[in-house]
């Protein structure tokens, strides 16, 4: 498909295409789930087509953190510890076989590295045995792809001479970083060396490979500039560990650099299920996807969907504040009295939960208004909610959520104190001196044994004193 732009944000590439409502969309139009091999769309919720536009940020512009990622705890501690042991068995009998065994080592966890950023670990995880015992065989596997590639250019000097040996180390050099990515995402030999996989990953990832190449170059010239820097001015002994150090260093950095490509290119890769763990800012991005998919219902008048969205996440995440108050403000835009009843009334719930009355008040009021009816869920919240509306002098509101209070939790304990507070209100606030005192009257009836039957005569007795 050729390069579009999203319906919904015209000025935004689309990344995704719907081929049943033949909308393209954004990154920002899309809620990830991870619990989905792939994307759904916000209308019809089949799945979406990719159009190979990454939404991850190009690795050209990641420069500063793939040189940062070593100084990590764990990355760091690594390389310490590496120099540390090869320093202490440099000079002793079995200290080369101990220093092969630590060189695998520290290549299993660059191969760890590599697959942790494909997977979009863009930061280090903390250091687990499973990184170094899993999948031993790829530092061997890594070794066998190095020996074909010599086997290979040895083979193309001997039968056809330098000039030709020079050019194909130039393409070894080429090809090796493929290699390298496509032994660390399948964890396959074959597909390592095999010509149409690394043609095809190249073809896949395009001119942005011939840039990596140039980078990793780079790296390994700015490598060789460490050695003949250090050279003359070190000791042999501080000399051996400082530039190991500088060169796992640089391999690090390599790996996590060519992890990344992998990350930016999974999906035109086919490796959508690497893809576990997001990056902030594109977590960030989903966030805005999640907001954006319910603009798109709004603008398509699937407004109940889109209360439904809200509902499903505000599920997950019942202290969100900022979608519990736009499932409101679409309720109330549509009128829809059964989605206040049943969404908003939680609402109100949750703020009181969450020590804001202030909110819960503006909201109850908004609903009354609407749906004179409008209640909450919970005797007790009932009782307590209508104390605090009294206190800020909405005493009809108040009376109406006491209203039946006694029909609709029969076992509550303090109907006598929540009827007093009714009749109260009917009398010092609406003159309703009857309906007082059949209220007080009630009380003392219904409820002879109960503590405020006291406050109750009392009032009855004040009101007789007053007629």
């Amino acid at each position: 498909m050729t390069v579009q732009s999203c319906k919904y944000h015209p000025e935004t590439t689309a990344h995704w295409f719907c081929e049943h409502c033949q909308i393209p969309y954004c990154a920002g139009c899309i809620t990830s789930n991870k619990s989905k091999t792939d994307e759904t769309c916000p209308l019809c919720n089949n799945s979406l087509v990719t159009l190979g536009n990454s939404r991850i940020e190009p690795f050209w512009n990641k420069l500063a953190s793939f040189f940062l990622y070593p100084f990590h705890l764990s990355p760091l501690l690594i390389i310490l510890i590496i120099t540390g042991i090869n320093t202490w068995v440099m000079d002793t009998t079995p200290g080369f076989l101990i220093q092969m065994a630590i060189f695998m080592v520290f290549v299993k966890y660059s191969y760890v590295v590599l697959a942790d950023v494909a997977g979009g670990y863009l930061k280090p995880r903390h250091f687990e045995t499973s990184m170094l015992t899993e999948n031993l065989e790829l530092p061997f596997k890594m070794l066998f792809v190095i020996f074909v590639y010599a086997v290979l250019n040895t083979s193309i000097k001997t039968t056809l001479g330098d000039a030709v040996f020079s050019s194909s180390l130039m393409v070894s050099a080429l090809l090796f970083p493929a290699s390298i990515m496509l032994m660390a995402s399948s964890n396959s030999f074959m597909k390592a060396i095999s010509p149409f996989s690394i043609a095809s990953l190249i073809k896949t990832i395009g001119f942005p490979y011939l840039l990596l190449f140039v980078f990793l170059s780079l790296l390994i010239m700015g490598g060789w500039a460490s050695h003949q820097l250090l050279l003359p001015m070190l000791t042999l002994d501080l000399y051996m560990p400082i530039m190991l150090i500088i060169g796992m260093y640089f391999v690090l950095v390599t790996f996590n650099m060519m992890g990344y490509v992998l990350y930016q290119y999974h999906e035109a890769l086919g490796y959508k299920e690497y893809i576990d763990v997001i990056e902030p800012d594109v977590e960030a991005e989903i966030v805005t996807g999640k907001e954006n998919r319910i603009d798109i219902l709004l603008q398509e008048g699937k407004a109940n969907e889109a209360v439904e969205l809200l509902a499903r996440h505000i599920q997950q995440h019942p202290t969100d504040f900022r979608s519990w108050e736009r499932q409101h403000r679409i309720l109330l835009a549509t009128k829809n009295k059964a989605g206040l009843q049943k969404y908003s009334a939680n609402y109100v719930v949750r703020l009181l939960l969450d020590s804001k009355p202030s909110e819960a008040i503006r909201i109850y009021l908004e609903c009354f208004k609407l749906l004179p009816d409008f209640k909450i869920e919970g005797a007790k919240n009932r009782h307590n909610f209508a104390k605090l509306l009294m206190k800020s002098g909405q005493s009809r509101a108040a009376l109406a959520l006491l209203n039946d209070l006694h029909k609709d939790y029969p076992s509550y304990e303090q109907i006598p104190e929540a009827y007093l507070l009714v009749a109260r209100i009917m009398f010092e606030y609406f003159n309703h001196e009857n309906k007082s005192r059949r209220i007080l009257e009630y009380i003392l009836k219904q409820y002879p044994q109960h503590p405020a039957k006291a406050e109750a005569s009392s009032y009855l007795a004040m009101l007789d004193n007053i007629t």
